[in-house]
């Protein structure tokens, strides 16, 4: 297989995945979990990771600073905008987001680890779709968890797509490792933040997100379903009026 089949996908998550919706002190679970990947071809990877520098700069990060990782929820709006500004000139790359609505979710997924194992087979059964289409394979890069085994995951992996046919390798790495990490970081939370309502007046700011709509993976111009998976799907989220910019990932023929 020629180097131009060939992706790297980096994976990382935002929300947290509690089930105590309420809480006395502070505040409860948050009502969404994420898990997004940034998938970029091989020979674009290195020109990929040169953003961070370059938003480092543009960031004004002070020279000590400058091996920190990049944490997007921790950024002003005004960064944030600048971030996804970085990304959308860039251009060359594909996203899938696997988005969980926990408050529909049956009991199966409170245990532990159980709706983090899901979100992957998600996520992995959709990036197999696009390796699929692309006559590729991959190296799919985790930000590493704590107490997630990732010999389990790969083997969880196996049982559900064709493993030799699109995995070339599965690790996991932490942000100050990867660059690229740090990017699939900016992705979730972007997806997050226009998911998740704020904790102040029920807000929430989808204008990062479709800043890069035109980077989300489409099947035939559909993105739902395929680049944005929305769990469980049977939701009635789309009826929500604080979700109608979920129409406008709809890809124009143009944008094909």
């Amino acid at each position: 297989m020629v180097s131009e089949n060939i992706f790297n996908i980096y994976i990382d998550e935002a929300g947290d995945e509690g089930f105590k919706f309420t809480c006395t002190k502070g505040r409860g679970s948050s009502k969404f979990f994420v898990l997004s990947a940034i998938i970029v071809k091989q020979e674009l990877d290195l020109n990929l990771a040169r953003l961070v520098n370059e938003l480092k700069i543009i960031l004004k990060f002070q020279r000590k600073d400058m091996l920190a990782p990049l944490h997007f929820y921790k950024m002003s709006h005004e960064k944030r905008k600048a971030c996804i500004s970085k990304l959308y000139d860039f251009k060359d790359f594909k996203i899938i987001s696997i988005v969980f609505q926990k408050e529909n979710l049956q009991d199966s997924f409170k245990t532990s680890s159980a709706l983090y194992n899901y979100a992957c087979k998600v996520l992995i059964t959709k990036a197999s779709i696009f390796l699929k289409q692309h006559q590729a394979k991959a190296n799919f890069v985790f930000e590493h968890r704590r107490n997630t085994h990732y010999n389990e995951i790969e083997s969880y992996i196996k049982k559900i797509i064709d493993y030799n046919r699109y995995v070339l390798s599965i690790k996991s790495l932490t942000k100050a490792q990867s660059k690229c990490l740090q990017l699939a970081d900016i992705i979730a939370s972007s997806t997050f933040q226009a998911f998740e309502p704020n904790q102040y007046d029920g807000d929430i700011e989808p204008s990062y997100l479709l800043k890069l709509k035109n980077n989300f993976y489409n099947n035939n111009g559909k993105c739902i379903g395929y680049g944005l998976k929305i769990f469980p799907s049977n939701t009635n989220m789309l009826m929500d009026n604080k979700y109608n910019w979920l129409n406008l990932l709809q890809i124009s023929k143009n944008d094909l």
